[in-house]
């Protein structure tokens, strides 16, 4: 598990919550992402970042560039 949270753009961390209250989650997975040109930290539960996971398993033709990948994968060849 990580102390330091400084990473890559994009790169998943797993880091234990420090001030850890009553209820809350035991650690986090911190992630930068770059959202409109800014970056910005997120912080997700270990359940958050399972069912993001699933919800893009379920839905990959709502993921960038997925149209291009089943292009080049599907195209007729001549």
């Amino acid at each position: 598990m990580a102390n330091d949270t400084r990473q890559r753009l994009g790169e998943l961390v797993r880091v234990e919550n420090a001030s850890r209250k009553f209820g809350s989650a035991t650690e986090y997975c911190a992630v930068h992402v770059e959202v409109d040109g800014e970056v910005e930290p997120l912080m997700l539960t270990p359940r958050e970042y399972t069912l993001a996971r699933e919800r893009a398993a379920k839905n990959p033709e709502d993921m960038p560039g997925y149209r291009k990948r089943f292009t080049q994968k599907f195209r007729r060849r001549r």
